[in-house]
């Protein structure tokens, strides 16, 4: 997959044996009775494929109470010009958009949705990266952490999201700012995210310091149940 260029990023629209119709991605597939479309696709234990407002509600460490009034965004670390942004300014950024992107979780279901929201890449170049800063530390108002690779993060243009299938993020699933993190499990899809720090090297998140994978890349086989078999491993 390469990623677009555009403000409008197409980030993951390439489901099995499918084409475009009407706007719509339609799927073919005999455990899906024919043609579909991700929303009424199933899932390999004839489950639903639910939207990510109707997914399973996890948090780590509990759902913060956050007052948009005092919320800050602060990118700091490895940058010529750290800066911060109240909810005003994120939302007054230019938004991208993501097409049907599904969230892998380790526990074994999937949820898709349609995200909008800031390109990271686009926070790290008004901050001026410096050529040492190879990894964002994503801390959360919560006390949860992971990192990504900067590289990751600019070839697959990775949103900070505030929006979900044309609504805001609920707070459980993350609001105001949530990492959308394409081809990973779900725990690099850190929510409430309220500061990013550019460092030299991966630092170790909750879950990544309990065991869990520091790359956390969703098993080939898995995505091309839903992708089909162009999908291709990620490589930055």
């Amino acid at each position: 997959m390469k990623p677009l260029i555009f403000m409008i990023i197409l980030m993951s629209g390439f489901l099995a044996g499918c084409e475009k119709q009407d706007g719509k991605i339609i799927r073919y597939d005999d455990r899906n009775e024919g043609n579909t479309d991700v929303t009424t696709m199933a899932t390999p234990n004839g489950g639903k494929l639910n939207p990510a407002e109707e997914g399973a509600e996890r948090s780590a460490l509990g759902v913060p109470a956050i007052n948009l009034d005092s919320f800050r965004l602060e990118i700091t670390g490895l940058v010529d010009s750290s800066f911060s942004l109240t909810w005003e300014q994120i939302q007054a950024l230019p938004a991208a958009f993501s097409d049907t992107m599904l969230m892998y979780c380790v526990e074994g279901w999937e949820v898709w949705g349609n995200w909008k929201g800031i390109p990271v890449r686009d926070l790290l170049d008004m901050a001026h990266i410096r050529p040492e800063g190879e990894y964002v530390h994503f801390g959360c108002a919560d006390g949860y952490a992971t990192s990504l690779p900067v590289a990751y993060l600019n070839k697959y243009n990775i949103l900070l999201a505030y929006e979900v299938n044309g609504s805001p993020l609920q707070e459980h699933d993350g609001f105001p700012l949530r990492v959308i993190a394409f081809g990973k499990y779900g725990y690099k899809w850190a929510k409430w995210v309220d500061k990013m720090e550019v460092i030299d090297a991966s630092q170790l998140g909750f879950w990544e310091m309990r065991g869990y994978s520091d790359r956390a890349d969703v098993p080939i086989s898995r995505r091309r149940f839903y992708e089909g078999p162009d999908a291709e491993p990620l490589e930055y």
